[in-house]
């Protein structure tokens, strides 16, 4: 069994595989307990699926069983409601390199030392890295800087591309990972991606 290392938030779905919700994590090595923003739950047991988040060791999704409850700590913590979670079998982990990726359409500004400032778009970006769209020819390896508010504030990344792949005309796409990225700022990039993917599968939910 994967023990969490650094987990403070995840998504429960319903047995049925729909969005249940997000909650926040707090966890030792005996015990996990979620805890629930959304005021209109009620006291029952869910033997299904959690996504963790986990800053260590990446995606953790396991098998869980929860027993809702209201939370005794309210109104001290403001989550109404918690779950006591046991996880029951760790269905598979998705490790840092191979991270969690969220589809997105970020047109932003980059600079490089060897080709100035250039303008291009990110299609897709985990905590490990991004996928880069932009009508500059770029080199392997080449050290690229940007700022972006994935957070509260805007920071400085700095990535180096690794693969390149020519589109169409004037047009390439280039992999890119995240160098120097401080532990604030991997945390950012991955609530980022965590909301995005949020956002669509709630989306899902209310198409179905």
């Amino acid at each position: 069994m994967v023990a969490l290392k650094d987990c403070s938030r995840c998504m429960v779905y319903t047995p049925q595989g729909k969005v249940f919700g997000e909650a926040a994590v707090v966890h030792t090595k005996d015990f996990v307990s979620l805890y629930f923003d959304s005021p209109t739950m009620k006291d029952q047991r869910l033997y299904t699926t959690v996504d963790f988040y986990d800053d260590r060791i990446g995606l953790v999704r396991a098998i869980c069983e929860l027993v809702i409850h209201r939370n005794p700590s309210y109104p001290t913590m403001p989550q109404f409601w918690m779950a006591d979670c046991k996880m029951k079998e760790v269905k598979g982990t998705l490790q840092r390199q191979k991270d969690i990726r969220a589809r997105v359409n970020i047109e932003i500004g980059f600079d490089s030392a060897k080709h100035g400032h250039f303008y291009g778009t990110i299609e897709n970006i985990s905590a490990g890295g991004f996928y880069l769209v932009t009508s500059q020819p770029l080199d392997k390896h080449e050290l690229l800087t940007f700022q972006y508010a994935f957070g509260s504030g805007k920071r400085t990344y700095q990535a180096r591309t690794i693969r390149a792949k020519r589109l169409r005309d004037r047009e390439y796409g280039y992999g890119c990972f995240f160098v120097e990225l401080t532990d604030n700022a991997e945390a950012a990039v991955r609530e980022y991606v965590f909301k995005v993917l949020k956002t669509k599968d709630m989306g899902k939910k209310q198409e179905n």
